[in-house]
């Protein structure tokens, strides 16, 4: 995690003092900013080079004991806003007595003028570095600047804790061997860029391979040998395929997310493991919602919805998973996030299309979870994250899309500050904090109506 904190020179600068105190107590990235707005400009533009993860900038504020968290600079009447969290600092500061104002205006002065050269300068290089400024009160106005310095050291030791993901977008091979053997080493891969957990497509074993093309209804005398040769790349659980991810996430110390077409005693199951950097399989999940009126009916419906606690050495996680078509109903989410999932996993198989992209955004926020998918290449790639996080401490809407990748195979990684989201999670009115469940008894029945009634359903 890189963290860039810079403030203003001047030896009765408060800003300048409370640096001082952290580069004493911390071998922190420091900056002092000249006190001349175009050399601090240029000064904060040439550190934005670095791609730093957070910029924490401090500026000094007279005539009050409160500390300012802005959301905004304005310079020759263009406002640009901040998509910085500031949850968890608002939390720490508060917890340690003081007085925190959010606030949208960031002055006319030195302050304003390198805040806004800030957010311009990532606004126009594409930069994910989340950008704040922090206004303090003047040295004679702080009781204990030491306490000060030991709250923010407090806080940003929760910018470090983050769980990275590394989505692998790929290609399937010609072959279950060649598949597995292509999957190890994007599991390299995606451990050498940093992530604690590689997750892969639905059914990666055989790249789902379809068994027929389009509506099952549209299928006549379908060979019993083709549906033999399909059922045949089912594989058993402790198949060489699985054993193999289970020796790289022990060995490379990397949780991976792994599909396949699972061997039963009816028809196949389309699953996915959770195997931990130990090497212990802690999650397994087989589809519910199967495409029953495509070649999914040849497979076997999952009876469970799972979530599972992963350690991931700096941390644990709850993890839930779905399938692909799970997503079209919002019981699968909201279930995965009754059980305690704070971020779920979606393998896929499909074209994901503006509005199934809306959606997975849409079950991120109403469940306040962290949304993962990750589909194939050759399936219009398009793998996606969202946050749960939609709005900031004084209500004004965030950005939730983290990543939509194009169709090109690859691997990306993005990062999920838990300590933020589970901040989030706490105070604000979704998931399970206001829901009515004795009036949702409906939802449970097995009664079906017209429109709705299909001949080929499986409830």
């Amino acid at each position: 995690m890189k963290i860039l904190i810079a403030g203003f020179k001047g030896n009765d600068n408060s800003a300048k003092i409370l640096l001082d105190n952290i580069k004493e107590k911390n071998n922190k990235d420091i900056l002092y900013l000249e006190n001349d707005f175009e050399v601090s400009s240029n000064q904060i533009e040439e550190k934005l080079k670095e791609n730093y993860d957070y910029v924490l900038i401090f500026g000094q504020k007279p005539d009050t004991k409160n500390i300012y968290l802005e959301n905004s600079a304005k310079l020759n009447e263009i406002e640009l806003e901040t998509d910085y969290y500031y949850g968890v600092l608002k939390e720490k500061l508060e917890d340690n007595n003081y007085k925190v104002m959010s606030s949208c205006d960031a002055g006319n002065y030195l302050c304003n003028n390198v805040f806004y050269r800030a957010l311009d300068f990532k606004q126009n290089n594409n930069l994910k570095t989340k950008i704040t400024f922090i206004h303090i009160p003047t040295i004679d106005n702080i009781e204990n600047i030491e306490k000060l310095s030991n709250t923010i050291l407090n806080y940003i030791e929760t910018l470090s804790d983050i769980f990275n993901i590394a989505l692998l977008q790929l290609t399937p091979t010609d072959s279950i061997e060649n598949n597995m053997l292509k999957g190890i080493e994007y599991c390299k891969k995606a451990k050498q860029m940093g992530a604690d957990i590689a997750v892969f497509p639905e059914m990666w074993n055989n790249g789902y391979e379809m068994l027929f093309e389009g509506d099952l209804k549209d299928q006549y005398n379908i060979p019993l040998e083709k549906i033999n040769n399909w059922n045949s790349k089912a594989i058993e659980n402790d198949d060489k395929f699985i054993k193999s991810y289970i020796d790289v996430a022990k060995k490379l110390q990397i949780a991976i997310a792994i599909t396949y077409l699972e061997k039963s005693d009816e028809k196949p199951k389309n699953t996915v493991i959770i195997i931990d950097r130990n090497g212990e399989i802690v999650l397994k999940y087989s589809k519910i919602h199967t495409v029953d009126c495509k070649m999914e009916a040849y497979t076997e419906p999952g009876t469970e919805f799972k979530t599972c606690e992963l350690d991931y050495k700096k941390g644990k996680v709850k993890l839930g998973t779905m399938i692909c078509f799970d997503r079209d109903f919002p019981e699968s989410a909201r279930i995965l996030m009754l059980q305690g999932s704070e971020i779920i996993l979606v393998p896929n198989a499909c074209y994901m299309s503006k509005i199934r992209l809306e959606q997975l955004k849409v079950r991120a926020y109403e469940n306040m979870v962290g949304i993962v998918t990750v589909n194939y290449a050759n399936h219009g790639g398009k793998s996606s994250v969202y946050s749960p996080i939609v709005r900031n401490i004084n209500k004004h809407e965030l950005n939730s899309e983290m990543l939509v990748m194009n169709d090109k195979e690859n691997i990306e990684i993005v990062q999920f500050n838990m300590s933020e989201i589970r901040e989030y999670r706490s105070r604000e009115t979704l998931g399970d904090a206001y829901r009515k469940p004795n009036t949702y008894k409906l939802l449970i029945t097995n009664k079906v109506q017209e429109p709705f009634i299909r001949k080929d359903a499986r409830r």
